[in-house]
């Protein structure tokens, strides 16, 4: 399959950047690729995962021949085929149809502001999930840090490990759904500090739930949460960035098929196939070149310092599929 791709690069379009058929630039991009993420493998992998890393290159020249931006290039994934990344970081899964009873259907625009970025002000620093697929457990994890830092003007780095091996209803690093993290985080005393319980999933093994919450360890709980809502995706985008530009981030899922290969810049082609969880933290609704800025949780190594840029007014990525925002609650107020 790969050497097929291969031989038939001629077909990408004539202002290919990444792929060449030079072996000599080859055997160098791969050298520096290794270099560059401290990649090691033995002998029979490197040749396997070179060529990988060649039918990645194709496909980057094809992504970026699609989006006038040229938004993508090498990065850390380029050495995983696109099954494997899915498989190993995009695990969104949504459980069956549900209606939330807390829906804003109508956000009015309440500030002339047309930018807002709530990064440092809202928002702890960014995480890594590595190879698990636990970007629902990321985003549930980070609403709440968010919230809570808006509502009670406290800062706390919650332990996105309780949820991503305590939520029942999930799988782990094998998948889950932001309210179904939520729903755990309702019927428990609430989240402890990442200190007490730190992420251990890294690696793809989810472990154990062995979180201790008959003690005072819970720092932040929640009440419920609210899902941003409207009768089409344009006025779900619209009320998403009136609540934005007022009041703060939103948990959203959306689809990251493409992101492996993202470096930097504003998306504009993307799918509509929901596989991931993150947070919007920011929004520009400018008529020319806006865009949602949105944290990940691949680390900083990836996209810009662990951001993405997603082009405003065109449900990029299906980003009004699900935007949730939480009510905090201290499970135990300090006097």
């Amino acid at each position: 399959m790969y050497k097929s791709l291969i031989l038939a690069a001629g077909a990408v379009t004539a202002n290919a950047a990444f792929y060449t058929k030079d072996v000599a630039s080859q055997q160098f991009m791969w050298k520096q690729f290794k270099q560059d993420y401290n990649k090691k493998y033995d002998e029979k992998e490197d040749a396997e995962r070179f060529l990988v890393f060649l039918e990645n290159l194709i496909v980057i020249d094809q992504r970026n021949a699609a989006d006038a931006n040229h938004v993508h290039g090498i990065t850390k994934f380029a050495d995983l085929s696109q099954t494997d990344f899915e498989n190993k970081y995009n695990q969104a899964r949504k459980p069956g149809l549900r209606t939330n009873a807390n829906r804003l259907n109508s956000v009015p625009k309440t500030t002339a502001t047309t930018f807002i970025d709530w990064t440092g002000v809202y928002t702890t620093p960014v995480k890594d999930q590595g190879y698990c697929g636990s970007c629902w457990a990321f985003s549930a994890t980070e609403q709440l840090e968010s919230d809570a830092m808006r509502v009670f003007g406290t800062t706390y780095v919650l332990s996105a490990e309780q949820t991503t091996q305590c939520t029942r209803g999930a799988f782990g690093c094998g998948g889950g759904w932001t309210e179904t993290a939520y729903a755990y985080i309702k019927g428990v005393p609430g989240l402890v500090p990442d200190e007490l319980y730190p992420y251990t999933s890294y690696s793809g093994k989810t472990g154990t739930c062995d979180v201790n919450l008959a003690t005072t360890e819970a720092v932040m709980g929640l009440t419920g949460f609210t899902t941003i809502g409207g009768s089409t995706a344009s006025e779900v985008e619209t009320n998403m960035a009136n609540y934005m530009l007022a009041t703060g981030p939103l948990s959203v899922c959306l689809d990251a098929n493409n992101w492996n290969s993202y470096n930097g810049g504003i998306m504009t082609v993307c799918g509509q196939s929901v596989d991931h969880c993150v947070q919007a933290v920011g929004v520009d609704t400018s008529a020319t070149n806006g865009y949602w800025k949105v944290r990940n949780s691949w680390g900083t190594s990836w996209g810009e310092s662990g951001f993405i840029r997603l082009a405003y007014g065109q449900n990029t990525c299906d980003i009004t599929n699900d935007p949730t925002y939480v009510t905090p609650v201290n499970p135990n107020p300090r006097s």
